[in-house]
């Protein structure tokens, strides 16, 4: 008798953790105590950022459209706060439509933008390191000089029995995501500032307005 496997539905979950800095001058394994486990610096990036929106509908309700390097991108908050992010993410063009269709009232294709309106374009320069084998410590400066960093987890969900994730499942998995990431900083303190963190998209529209 063959087996044959029911295909499985997966989403992305991220859990974020922002951070106003790093407190040292150079992020190494044992640049503070207690030393990290194992720290890997990947290479510079510079993204290219292109974020859109309909009236800040989106944006009231927790999603954040952009084109990022070319390719189209949706983050839909799933809980947290903005220091505390927790988000699905969505990579496929169909599934960006439909959310952003049933969350707006807008039936439009990616050749027109979805029908959506451009609101921040920059450029940002991003320093990644993996510690521990698995959180990723990002730095991003951005070409209107602002900085902010982010502790990131990253995991992708499988549903049961081929159906998608419930959503109390990715509610749970979120919340370990967190816990996580919170004692990760705990642990690791010396590595990053204290104070509050200001996000890209808030820190640029705060020097739009300073220009008018």
């Amino acid at each position: 008798m063959a087996f044959r496997r029911l295909p499985v539905s997966t989403c992305v979950l991220e859990v974020e953790r922002k951070f106003r800095s790093l407190a040292v001058h150079e992020l190494t394994q044992y640049g503070g105590l207690p030393h990290f486990k194992s720290l890997r610096k990947l290479p510079n990036q510079i993204i290219r950022d292109s974020y859109y929106d309909k009236s800040s509908i989106l944006s009231s309700a927790g999603a954040w459209i952009r084109k990022r390097d070319g390719e189209w991108q949706a983050k839909i908050r799933k809980g947290g706060n903005f220091t505390n992010s927790r988000f699905e993410e969505l990579s496929s063009i169909d599934d960006i439509a439909a959310y952003i269709k049933r969350t707006t009232g807008i039936d439009g294709g990616k050749a027109i933008n979805f029908g959506l309106q451009p609101t921040a374009t920059f450029s940002t320069t991003r320093e990644t390191w993996v510690a521990d084998g698995e959180f990723h410590v990002v730095l991003d400066t951005m070409d209107f000089g602002h900085q902010v960093g982010e502790i990131e987890l990253q995991k992708t969900l499988e549903g049961e029995n081929g159906g998608a994730p419930a959503e109390q499942q990715k509610q749970e998995e979120m919340q370990i995501m967190d816990d996580r990431i919170v004692a990760f900083m705990s642990t690791y303190a010396w590595a990053f500032s204290p104070g509050e963190p200001k996000g890209k998209l808030t820190a640029y529209f705060e020097r739009l307005r300073s220009q008018v």
